[in-house]
């Protein structure tokens, strides 16, 4: 992102508070956990806030390429947190599958044009875990409580609006990138990660 004027140090300083507050929330509240999982929750809180340290310098390939690296990294680690092992039908996810091509095709035809080669391939891989986190995120539909499924996809559409809006800030020259379009996208990441942990958390209450 594009931050004139304010001093790195402030920065990491205040990206540090959100994962501080998630994790201290998560451990409050482990007891309603697996414990065999627990592991990968906080390594994937970790992954999302290093990555998006990277992502203050994007711009670098380097930091660009760890970013991606890591925020791919934490969001395998929640896909292996949603894993369950009911069976569903195909007909059942037609609809996410449909929203999911819908908001490729409408991304890809904004950012098309102005992605340079070195990012190209990097931006399919991160899209394509994104969207096997969003399925695996709707497969939990009756298998876990819904309020549990009900947070984990807020947090999976909000995860979606900082995608979308941090692509179109980086490979859009249409796109007008302000205060405002800053501050959703960090409000947005942050949320996306507190909704996804309370999910977590509460997916062993009795379902509804």
């Amino acid at each position: 992102m594009k931050y004139e004027g304010v001093s790195i140090n402030y920065r990491y300083f205040i990206k540090s508070i959100t994962p501080l507050l998630i994790l201290h929330y998560f451990f409050e509240n482990i007891q309603n956990y697996k414990k065999q999982k627990s592991l990968l929750v906080v390594f994937g809180i970790l992954s999302f806030f290093v990555g998006d340290l990277f992502f203050l310098d994007r711009y670098s390939v380097f930091s660009f390429n760890m970013a991606i690296g890591l925020l791919i990294s934490a969001k395998i680690c929640f896909i292996i947190c949603f894993l369950n092992h009911e069976d569903f039908k195909f007909k059942h996810i037609i609809p996410f599958l449909i929203f999911c091509s819908v908001y490729m095709l409408f991304l890809l035809t904004a950012i098309f044009n102005n992605i340079k080669d070195i990012y190209f391939v990097q931006v399919l891989v991160y899209l394509f875990f994104t969207l096997m986190f969003g399925l695996f995120t709707y497969l939990r539909y009756k298998v876990v409580s819904r309020v549990s499924f009900n947070l984990g996809l807020i947090g999976f559409l909000l995860m979606l609006v900082v995608d979308g809006l941090t692509a179109l800030n980086m490979f859009s020259s249409s796109f007008q990138y302000n205060m405002l379009s800053s501050s959703v996208i960090a409000l947005a990441f942050n949320l996306s990660q507190f909704f996804i942990v309370v999910g977590l958390l509460k997916e062993n209450t009795e379902k509804s």
